[in-house]
């Protein structure tokens, strides 16, 4: 999105803003969706709606035909609202309460159960409502994804997932499959986010396919499906050479197509992105309030901090910067948040064009994690959101005001 249309929205709108390109959303949906059905059929490519929940976002993928990966019961009864069909909606969570579970049973999600003991839970729910539960198991296939420790939930020890090792996951499938309260109907795993190589991508369908090969011998199981999950990564820095939709295709689909031959059925390749679709359409605007020059460094304070974009602060992460609408000799800052934390600095040490009061500034590739993981700290309201549609944007979510701050307390 061009610097004019930005200022100009966040002149119409007020800062802090996110701005979500529509039409970039619908590229990246289409271009990994093809990557995958030109090497295999049948796909179904959902959406990880945890990235950005926002509805106006839901209802771009729900137009486009994809399914939808929630993860809590909040999130189930959005995406039901925003247009998806209960049998398109996957429901993953390590820690599902008993009215999540009745939720999901009775509108006909796919439940995706996350331990042994879950089982026995889920049934009873199941049972009191007269229905059969449609579950598949998250397994954990014990690989290392080789990104952020916040963010890798295949490893041995992570908290995600029924660890295939020590047929811990086979038990499951075998006691699911005994329940006559629930229907065995899929095979899930996903072993983190913000992955930069294939290697890792591989070695899980390997061992996914391999436990899809035993479940078939040891339990005579038949798989609707197999998911292989989500996580492929973004470029944050601007790099050329991160790795997408047809090199991960390139990478797995052979894995699966190996192991379809020996199951000797074709189950439903189900894979379920969230930062790679959401992440690079959008952009977090933010006026700079002020200037301070110390000793070591140049601070631009603006008015967003990690309440509006955690990020930075939670797992040190990169966004790119730019001063919208400015070329020119440039000096060193670092973006400061304006937030009661000394943690809270959106960006250290960007050498950009000398900024002044007043200027607009863009975190870039904010679409995945920013607005989704907002919060009121400090009793800021949440920022706006706009939708840029064929060039022209469109508010999605007004401004929090202090009302919000105080609805539904009690003094």
């Amino acid at each position: 999105m061009d610097d004019l249309l930005l200022k100009a929205l966040a002149s119409e709108h007020g800062t802090p803003l996110y701005v979500y390109d529509g039409d970039m959303i619908r590229q990246r949906y289409n271009t990994f969706k093809n990557a995958f059905e030109t090497r295999y059929s049948p796909v179904k490519v959902s959406y990880a709606m945890k990235a950005n929940s926002s509805l106006a976002v839901l209802k771009i993928f729900s137009s486009l035909g994809a399914g939808v990966d929630v993860v809590s019961g909040g999130e189930l009864e959005v995406a039901l609202k925003a247009g998806f069909s209960a049998k398109d909606i996957l429901f993953t969570s390590n820690s599902k309460s008993p009215w999540e579970h009745e939720l999901a049973v009775r509108k006909g999600a796919v439940i995706n159960v996350d331990s042994v003991h879950e089982i026995q839970s889920l049934s009873k729910v199941a049972a009191s409502l007269g229905k059969k539960a449609k579950v598949s198991f998250r397994v954990n296939p014990s690989v290392n994804p080789q990104t952020h420790p916040k963010i890798a939930t295949g490893l041995k020890n992570a908290k995600f997932g029924v660890p295939i090792e020590d047929g811990v996951a086979l038990e499951a499938y075998r006691q699911a499959k005994a329940d006559s309260n629930l229907k065995v109907v899929g095979l899930h795993t996903h072993i983190g986010s913000q992955i930069l190589e294939t290697d890792s991508f591989r070695d899980a369908a390997t061992r996914i396919m391999d436990f899809a090969l035993q479940l078939k011998k040891e339990l005579k199981i038949k798989l609707k499906f197999i998911d292989l999950g989500g996580g492929l990564g973004i470029s944050y820095k601007g790099e050329t050479n991160i790795i997408g939709p047809d090199d991960l295709a390139a990478a797995v689909v052979p894995v699966v197509e190996e192991g379809v031959k020996k199951l000797g059925y074709r189950p439903e390749l189900w894979l379920e992105p969230g930062r790679w679709f959401v992440g690079p359409s959008g952009e977090l605007i933010a006026r700079v309030n002020s200037l301070k020059k110390t000793p070591d460094k140049k601070y631009a304070n603006v008015n967003a901090g990690f309440n509006v974009l955690i990020r930075p602060a939670m797992y040190d992460s990169f966004h790119r910067v730019r001063v919208l609408g400015k070329l020119g000799e440039e000096e060193t800052y670092d973006i400061a948040g304006n937030i009661c934390e000394s943690g809270d600095i959106l960006a250290k040490d960007r050498k950009l064009p000398q900024i002044q009061e007043d200027d607009i500034i863009c975190l870039m590739d904010a679409g995945a994690y920013g607005f989704a993981m907002a919060s009121n700290y400090n009793s800021w309201p949440l920022p706006a959101e706009v939708l840029v549609e064929a060039g022209k944007g469109r508010l999605i979510r007004q401004r929090g005001t202090t009302k919000d701050l105080l609805r539904n307390q009690i003094a």
